[in-house]
């Protein structure tokens, strides 16, 4: 499927095109070519100096090993990677449209019109499916002449999560399970059920068969969302929780369950519910953004975990956070389960075809 752009090599020059800002990129070696209509931006390649105002960025520097380009960011101190020097990392001017941060050979953003010319859009929501996502990496290397070894870290992980999407297709009691999110803006209160494609696609790929269900037409109506997800063998939360230590039962409280453990509802009686901050940084700041995004091949591997524990478990999950459990430690990033050496980001362990594995033990 398209992940919303497209590579042209000419002879002097690439061509990059953006589909979803309608933004056409031309990348040169040595001099800029002359005569070539509708480029909207010309960048010398490789480029040496990057700003980043989008996690995903660094995630695909480290893929690539390119996580000395980085000399600037939005927010240094959010990001999660333990092997960037931050001392070396300066704060980017705010985004005016404007290019205040000339000095930058390109920063990658949300938006291609943050930093004018400098800018380059790189994908920020979760309308693409993961491995939609995940495919940017291409376009992303191709500022570094490197498309060969993106082309080639994707294929592998697209390989390994394709395969293990497939050893989930034949399950004898296909799991249920949604991607929920709670609101409460301006004393407005919405419970919603996400079928955002990356959510969808994940949950679907991971072998859950009840996981398209929209919310109910009225989000503000909490009995009717109780209702639509208590089929649920586990959910996964992406609200915005700020109560920490006392998450779990912020989130209980939030979606209205006032005694869950007699609810008679099951996920809530075995506390199947998960987050995908897990894995921070010291300051608690999640790694998924920034890493899960390049590797959808070992986030699949963390939702089946969860759903079909039998299978492949050797695995130990890496992003997600059990809500549910006794209590709310994750795991952070460090020397002991990342290697700056050799870390595990750019390495795709070779998934195993099962035609007779159905589920159980």
């Amino acid at each position: 499927t398209n992940p919303g752009f497209k590579i042209t090599v000419n002879d002097d020059y690439k061509l990059l095109e953006d589909s979803v800002a309608n933004v056409k990129y031309g990348l040169y070696c040595d001099s800029q070519p002359s005569g070539v209509d509708g480029v909207d931006k010309w960048f010398k390649v490789p480029v040496e100096s990057v700003g980043i105002r989008i996690p995903i960025a660094s995630g695909f520097l480290e893929a690539l090993d390119l996580r000395t380009k980085i000399v600037a960011a939005e927010s240094p101190s959010n990001l999660t990677n333990i092997c960037l020097d931050e001392s070396k990392i300066s704060t980017l001017n705010e985004a005016s449209g404007s290019d205040e941060n000339s000095e930058i050979d390109v920063i990658f953003s949300a938006d291609a019109g943050s930093d004018a010319g400098k800018s380059v859009r790189l994908p920020s929501d979760d309308s693409l499916g993961p491995l939609q996502k995940a495919e940017w990496i291409k376009f992303f290397g191709s500022f570094f002449n490197q498309e060969k070894a993106a082309a080639s870290l994707f294929t592998s992980i697209s390989e390994s999560y394709n395969c293990h999407s497939k050893n989930m297709q034949r399950l004898k009691e296909p799991p249920h399970a949604y991607w929920v999110e709670y609101s409460n803006a301006n004393g407005k209160k919405t419970y919603n059920i996400i079928t955002t494609a990356y959510q969808k696609e994940l949950l679907a790929s991971a072998g859950a068969a009840n996981n398209t269900k929209e919310a109910p037409s009225d989000s503000s109506d909490l009995t009717k969302f109780q209702e639509a997800v208590k089929d649920a063998d586990a959910v996964f939360d992406q609200t915005k929780l700020t109560k920490y230590g006392q998450r779990a039962t912020e989130w209980y409280s939030d979606f209205g369950y006032t005694d869950p453990q007699n609810s008679g509802v099951d996920f809530l009686l075995r506390r199947q519910i998960w987050r995908t901050d897990g894995y921070t940084s010291k300051s608690g700041i999640s790694n998924f953004p920034e890493y899960g995004y390049v590797r959808p091949d070992l986030v699949i591997q963390d939702i089946i975990r969860v759903l079909v524990p039998v299978y492949n478990q050797e695995h130990t999950s890496r992003w997600l956070l059990w809500l549910g459990g006794t209590n709310e430690d994750t795991e952070v990033i460090n020397e002991d389960n990342y290697s700056c050496e050799s870390g595990w980001l750019s390495v795709v362990d070779k998934c195993v075809d099962m035609p007779d594995f159905d589920g159980t033990a």
